[in-house]
């Protein structure tokens, strides 16, 4: 059963280092956060592949200063 209440934040800087962290946590996990550093390095390749696993994906940029933060919410 998948908890929708934890948020995975992936702080890595490529596709391979989500994929193997994504792996290890299992279908237990189904809601992860996409960071700047990560979607700047890995572009929407990663937000592809969560997404075809099924997975939930708040896409988090930071486009504009806090509080007006630009968040983005795929399912």
């Amino acid at each position: 059963m998948t908890d929708n209440r934890l948020i995975i934040a992936l702080d890595f800087s490529s596709l391979q280092e989500v994929k193997e962290i994504v792996d290890k946590l299992g279908p237990d996990i189904s809601f992860y956060k996409v960071g700047m550093e990560l979607y700047y390095s890995a572009g929407e390749a990663v937000v592809s592949y969560l997404c075809g696993l099924g997975k939930k994906v708040f896409l988090d940029l930071k486009l504009h200063d806090i509080p007006n933060t630009v968040c983005l919410l795929y399912t």
